[in-house]
């Protein structure tokens, strides 16, 4: 009898501890998720960035298409990428002009002559350079104080303005407060700018680069209004549970700050999900500070309560079995039974939930692998395993990338897997391939996978083929730069017959200008 009071003991006790571990995985579950996250957000960030920079360089290519660029040019232009939903949360976009002090004048009396009798070149004085903001859409509201600045006179703006000039790249500049801010709710600001070279002159040296600078597409952004376009705002899932803080450069200061998504929390002490993300865009760095907000939902503890109760009774159980085979010896094969077939029932469900698991990712047609820490596959789905050139995910399991079908490259696919473990933060990669004469388009994601230290222990990569898409596109762009740039006239037309749309050489053939055209029918071209 004695005994069976300490095995209820030893039951109880490690029912408590089975709960307290439990619950640890808990809480260490929810710090991945947050983690997880945060990464999302950090590449949401870095990704619509990246977009703004391939607008701005579309805007960039006008230049580079034509001699001049007029501003209902750019204004189409312009009204084309807001229409298609493009550039969610940008102040706007616009062209610097590149003004030399001897030019001044007779830029002033051009701009003046084309209805804007006030235009001036602000802050006054006598400078080596000037430039001047003279396209910004959309031209109204806020935009409209923006007309004729020199950013070139402002420090902050001039370093990032050089940098884009210099590198050919696109460039974002420190924090600044935006002219278009009108003393009431300023927000922190930054702009992206691109350089705009002359059509035609070379730009392969820097100093063939500075000497053919026309100036520059740039855009401006309120950081506020900025991320609430990225991440959008503070009714969303991440708006309620994720507070973001984000800093230009490394140090966490008020100096810094370009966006607080929670600025009126009262507590400045960090939860245990605090966490930090650094970005490198176009040339700036800026620090991500992530933190749990007050109004998430607490973690749920209900799996270690259960667990605990689960402990219990089975302790419990165990008690009274030991008490039935003291008591009575001939009921101990029937509970034993009953006990053996409830484990069996609990390991059966166990190996359908991981076949379940596994069906899952074999039946995705993306193609899914995981690596140790050495780069050798420790699992893939059956996709994946075609490509490598095996008939089966097991063929795989402890192989590396020598042995695979792209065995040629298989040095760079493990750099860029060292390079993912090393960072810790996620990357997604397009990738072109030639095979036979015919370009194949790849999406590939990679994330470090990591143990309950947060130490790095592998990768987790997903790619898929993204050929047609890419193909798609890219028959978009050649369509419109045919339109555009013809040397025929090109007219388009609704069903029935009325003109929507001509191009630049419609209007130079017929004399028609474009907006006499819009809404009538082709038959003008007949009245003599």
């Amino acid at each position: 009898m004695r005994l069976t009071w300490i095995t209820l003991g030893i039951g109880c006790l490690a029912s408590v501890i089975a709960a307290l571990q439990v619950r640890q995985g808990i809480e260490q579950a929810e710090v991945r998720q947050f983690a997880f996250n945060c990464d999302q957000v950090a590449l949401k960030i870095q990704e619509r960035l990246g977009a703004y920079a391939l607008i701005l360089r579309g805007g960039a290519a006008l230049f580079a298409a034509s001699t001049t660029v007029e501003r209902n040019e750019w204004r189409a232009y312009v009204e084309t990428l807001r229409a298609s939903g493009s550039v969610s949360g940008v102040q706007g976009i616009g062209f610097a002009e590149v003004i030399p002090p001897e030019e001044l004048a007779s830029h002033l009396a051009r701009i003046r002559g084309e209805g804007f009798p006030d235009y001036r070149v602000r802050p006054p004085g006598a400078r080596t350079l000037y430039t001047s903001i003279i396209y910004l859409e959309p031209f109204r509201d806020r935009n409209l104080r923006a007309f004729g600045f020199d950013m070139y006179a402002e420090p902050v703006r001039r370093a990032a303005m050089n940098r884009a000039r210099d590198s050919g790249d696109a460039a974002l500049s420190g924090k600044v407060e935006l002219v278009q801010e009108t003393g009431t709710q300023i927000q922190a600001g930054t702009l992206l700018y691109v350089p705009v070279y002359r059509n035609g002159a070379p730009t392969d040296t820097l100093e063939q680069r500075r000497a053919a600078l026309l100036g520059w597409a740039y855009s401006p952004y309120r950081m506020h209004d900025l991320m609430i376009g990225i991440l959008g705002d503070g009714e969303s899932h991440a708006g309620k549970t994720l507070d973001l803080t984000i800093y230009d450069g490394l140090d966490v200061s008020p100096a810094g700050l370009l966006f607080d998504s929670q600025p009126d929390r009262a507590s400045a002490m960090h939860s245990p999900f605090y966490q930090q993300r650094t970005l490198d865009l176009h040339g700036r760095t800026w620090l991500l500070a992530f933190d749990r907000t007050a109004s998430a939902p607490g973690i749920g503890n209900a799996p270690a309560w259960t667990t605990l109760a689960g402990g219990l009774a089975l302790s419990g159980l165990l008690f009274g079995l030991i008490l039935a085979v003291i008591n009575t010896r001939k009921n101990a094969a029937r509970i034993a039974g009953e006990l053996a077939d409830k484990i069996r029932r609990t390991a059966a469900a166990m190996a359908e939930t991981r076949t379940l698991l596994l069906t899952v990712i074999d039946t995705v047609p993306i193609r899914v692998f995981w690596k140790d820490r050495n780069l050798c596959y420790l699992g893939c789905n059956t996709a994946f395993a075609r490509d490598a050139g095996m008939t089966h995910p097991r063929d795989v399991i402890g192989k590396d990338d020598h042995q695979m079908s792209w065995a040629a490259q298989a040095e760079l696919f493990r750099a860029d897997d060292r390079s993912v473990m090393a960072s810790g933060l996620p990357k997604l990669s397009y990738d072109e391939q030639q095979t036979t004469g015919q370009t194949t388009w790849f999406r590939t994601s990679k994330v470090a996978l990591r143990d309950r230290d947060n130490a790095v222990f592998g990768l987790l990569g997903i790619y898929e083929d993204i050929t047609d898409r890419k193909q798609a596109e890219e028959k978009v762009q050649l369509a419109a730069n045919v339109f555009t740039h013809a040397w025929e006239g090109i007219m388009i037309t609704a069903a029935d017959g009325t003109i929507i749309d001509v191009n630049e050489a419609f209007t130079r053939i017929t004399s028609y200008r474009r907006e006499d055209v819009l809404g009538r029918n082709p038959r003008l071209l007949g009245s003599g």
